[in-house]
């Protein structure tokens, strides 16, 4: 092997070491998470939350109560990490009669798009993302009756990003409303 061939392959390991380091980073910042490039890939992963089931917590959780029907945000998972990042995390919603009537809930209408998370880091807004999909994406003739007094968890959405510990998520639940700006992993 001649001395070029030598450096030449120095310098393509020291490319793949480049690489490997940097790839985490530049995925994050490609889908919008807000990872600076300048940082090192510890720092990214270390921001965000560990996969597993969250609690949302903050002064309220509901997103609309009309008197007769309280939609509320009531809990997130953050699914297997994905090449050193978490890349999807899933909201609850549970619906609550709290009425004396049969309420009807239908797919019927429902826009997807509609279906938001918008983030704030450090009390600013950096922007908000659309669910990937949803119970109605996923199931469209889906229908249920809810009875008089009844609570039960029925919809969720997937996000494909994952926010930082630390973060706070308002969540616009269709036509419903929006919540308050909650912590969606409970730290």
């Amino acid at each position: 092997m001649s001395e070029s061939d030598s450096s030449v392959d120095v310098v393509r390991m020291n490319i793949r070491r480049v690489l490997a380091t940097w790839t985490p980073v530049m995925m994050a910042a490609t889908v919008g998470l807000g990872v600076p490039v300048s940082a090192p890939a510890t720092a990214a992963t270390g921001s965000f939350p560990e996969e597993g089931a969250y609690a949302t917590q903050g002064d309220s959780t509901i997103i609309s109560d009309d008197g007769e029907l309280q939609v509320s945000w009531i809990a997130s998972q953050v699914f297997p990490w994905e090449g050193g990042i978490p890349t999807r995390w899933q909201v609850d919603v549970i619906y609550a009669n709290t009425s004396d009537n049969v309420l009807y809930l239908t797919c019927e209408g429902w826009d997807t798009s509609n279906v938001r998370e918008t983030i704030f880091r450090d009390g600013k807004n950096i922007g908000h993302v659309e669910a990937e999909h949803d119970l109605c994406s996923d199931h469209p003739d889906w229908n249920a009756n809810l009875s008089p007094q009844h609570r039960l968890l029925l919809s969720w959405a997937v996000f494909h990003n994952v926010p930082w510990k630390g973060d706070e998520v308002s969540l616009q639940w269709g036509d419903y409303g929006t919540s308050k700006p909650l912590d969606p992993f409970g730290h």
